[in-house]
């Protein structure tokens, strides 16, 4: 009974998947994440592990949640386990290092997709060495090796020349470049090439191809977001809102959950706060808030509790910017983020010396910021450092803790 069952609802969940892929832009997402969900399971027991694994990355690909990667990454690794050695394995590995690099596990991703690459490219699978080179660009990007990342991402664009991949699969490689070439201060450059491309992707086809190994609305949200933080690096502020703003639009289009769009809204603060839009900034702000709440993802609440935070600020509400900075501290250090928790440490002391708090405990909040600058080598530590002088400077009201457990004490007083 239960083969019978196995057979009769992966069929149903995967007809209903594909039909769902292939009406995205009118608002199938939500039904593409929960039939690829439902489907993986029938599929799996009756051992068809490429339709499973095929099936996972379409979700992963959408839904990037904490919630949604847990669940997947289990299976993924069966799949791989199960594929091991065989040509199907190979795509199969790379599915599940791009799960294990979304779940944090970087270093486990990694040595898989380098190992994947090699690989792919002694085989003749020049398609899958493509896709295996493009997660590790993404990788090494992540991670600040933009050297490295920048030949990588070369030896990529020669994977996907000689596996014939289509137009929407070469306009991602160059996406990527933008990304790097941005991430090393050329937005000029960037924008003004993202703003080319805008007009080329409008004649380039809707629908993914089979000969791509991308999906249309990725490649679009990927460029115009790229094209918005160089505009961001350039205080272009009302060109930042109208690139985010057509991101928005292509990810409601194509039914992207609530949680996703409010990801890509938050984006929005920046611009209108530097724009003096603060009831704008502020509705935006909140409106988020309440979507993070939902999802439970820590993270995301740490963020946006930072930038109502910088918004109270501004306004000079300065006791209601340390109440939404300590929530954002406790937030951060439960989602073990080093370089959030220095940002929130120096942040919180900002505000504290602003409502004439106890001087020592804005001091201490500036040296738990020094530290951890100093201890995970944040790139922060010379700036950080010159406003503990600037604190100390006479006639300064407060001394530094004598101990280390002592600041300890000092900086627990928020929770």
């Amino acid at each position: 009974l239960r083969e019978s069952v196995d057979v009769r609802l992966a069929s149903y969940w995967t007809t209903v998947f594909w039909e769902a892929v292939a009406k995205e832009g009118t608002g199938m997402g939500a039904m593409i994440l929960r039939a690829g969900r439902s489907a993986a399971p029938y599929l799996m027991r009756q051992r068809r592990w490429e339709e499973a694994g095929t099936l996972l990355e379409q979700v992963i690909n959408r839904d990037r949640s904490p919630a949604t990667v847990a669940g997947t990454v289990p299976l993924l690794q069966r799949i791989a386990e199960e594929t091991e050695g065989a040509v199907e394995g190979i795509e199969g590995a790379g599915v599940f290092a791009r799960a294990l690099s979304l779940a944090g596990r970087t270093g486990e991703a990694v040595a898989i997709l380098g190992k994947l690459e090699q690989q792919a490219v002694e085989s003749g699978q020049y398609r899958v060495a493509s896709t295996a080179a493009g997660e590790l660009t993404n990788l090494l990007l992540d991670a600040d090796h933009l050297a490295k990342a920048l030949t990588v991402l070369e030896r990529k664009k020669d994977h996907t020349h000689k596996a014939g991949l289509g137009p929407w699969t070469q306009l991602a490689d160059e996406g990527r470049r933008l990304q790097i070439l941005n991430a090393l201060g050329l937005s000029e450059e960037v924008l003004a090439a993202v703003q080319a491309r805008r007009e080329e992707m409008k004649r380039l086809p809707e629908s993914r191809g089979g000969n791509e190994t991308v999906e249309p609305w990725h490649v679009k949200e990927a460029l115009l977001s790229t094209g918005h933080e160089a505009a961001v690096g350039l205080k272009r502020w009302q060109e930042a809102l109208s690139l985010n703003e057509e991101v928005i639009q292509v990810a409601v289009g194509r039914g992207a959950t609530a949680l996703e769009v409010a990801r890509t809204r938050y984006n929005d603060y920046g611009p209108l706060l530097r724009l003096q839009r603060y009831d704008e900034a502020r509705r935006l702000l909140h409106q988020c808030l309440a979507v993070f709440e939902s999802a439970g993802d820590t993270e995301d609440l740490g963020m946006v509790h930072s930038a109502i935070a910088d918004l109270e600020c501004q306004l000079q509400h300065f006791q209601e910017a340390a109440r939404h900075e300590s929530t954002a501290l406790r937030l951060k250090y439960c989602a073990l983020l080093p370089r959030g928790c220095a940002l929130s440490h120096f942040n919180l002391a900002n505000y504290l010396i602003r409502t004439n708090a106890d001087a020592r405990l804005a001091l201490a909040h500036r040296l738990a910021s020094v530290l951890i600058s100093y201890q995970t080598d944040d790139g922060e530590l010379p700036r950080r450092l010159n406003a503990v002088r600037k604190h100390l400077a006479p006639p300064s009201p407060s001394d530094p803790p004598a101990s280390f457990d002592e600041l300890c004490r000092l900086i627990e007083q928020t929770e």
